[in-house]
């Protein structure tokens, strides 16, 4: 798998994706999306663990514009922690009327 580094979050959507820690194993990322927003494209070439602290309805878009669905459970309490894979290029809408939020910690060497 090749990953442009063009499209790494932090470079490509840095409004979106801000990094509070960094090290050889990990990056910790604060992840935040304003209502009626669409992020720019974007990949995440690392595993992680996400936590969100605050949902609202999202749309997933890949790289030709096809929707793609989140991983997102029916049922879950607050706040929802997610184990992510690597996620191709993709761009995220926030459809709901509140600010979108969470912590996504990246794991540069795999789990």
């Amino acid at each position: 798998q090749e990953w442009d580094p063009q499209l790494d979050a932090v470079v490509a959507a840095p409004e979106n994706h801000a990094v509070l820690y960094e090290d050889d194993f990990i990056r910790v990322l604060s992840v935040t999306l304003e209502p009626g927003v669409t992020e720019p494209l974007h990949h995440h070439r690392f595993p992680s663990i996400f936590v969100i602290d605050r949902i609202v309805p999202l749309r997933d878009f890949d790289a030709e514009g096809r929707e793609v669905q989140l991983p997102i459970p029916a049922d879950f309490k607050m706040p929802l922690v997610l184990q992510m894979p690597p996620q191709e290029p993709h761009s995220v809408l926030n459809v709901g009327g509140a600010t979108f939020h969470g912590t996504r910690v990246e794991f540069k060497k795999g789990f």
